[in-house]
């Protein structure tokens, strides 16, 4: 078989997403999540680079996932770059004690997202959050984030 007949093979069974620049993340009972991944090599040489996601999507798409304890997203969407020196078991645990996350947008200004957050607590009570994201390249790299 040609090499090229190959690669086409491979393109329609791995899916074009998989060189375009976006990985998949699917939770048990949650719809599919896409978050953008920086690709360490070129799949295709007509493979286009997807621009990365306006910053105010990152932190929804952070929380949605979050919600739908989907950890393994959260952290490729910024879990493991704004909570330094944590494990993936640590962060994962971090969110024992929170049944739903209520964000909203306050401002974007360039890369930085001013939030206010709702976390309900498994107990229904609530605790009140206010702070800032900031996002580069799809991906949110440090947080600011304060009780209120």
């Amino acid at each position: 078989m040609p090499l090229v007949a190959i690669l086409a093979l491979v393109m329609v069974l791995a899916g074009v997403g998989a060189f375009a620049g976006t990985a998949q993340a699917n939770s048990t009972g949650s719809a599919t999540t896409a978050a953008t991944t920086a690709i360490a090599t070129t799949a295709s040489p007509h493979a286009v680079a997807q621009p990365a996601p306006a910053p105010a999507d990152v932190v929804q798409a952070y929380f949605r996932v979050l919600n739908d304890r989907d950890f393994l997203s959260a952290w490729a969407l910024g879990g493991r770059q704004h909570i330094a020196g944590q494990t993936y078991d640590a962060f994962v645990r971090s969110f024992n004690d929170v049944s739903k996350y209520e964000v909203r947008i306050d401002s974007v200004e360039g890369n930085k997202v001013a939030v206010e957050l709702d976390a309900t607590q498994i107990d229904k009570t609530h605790r009140h959050y206010a702070g800032t994201y900031t996002v580069e390249d799809g991906v949110i790299v440090a947080a600011d984030i304060h009780p209120k």
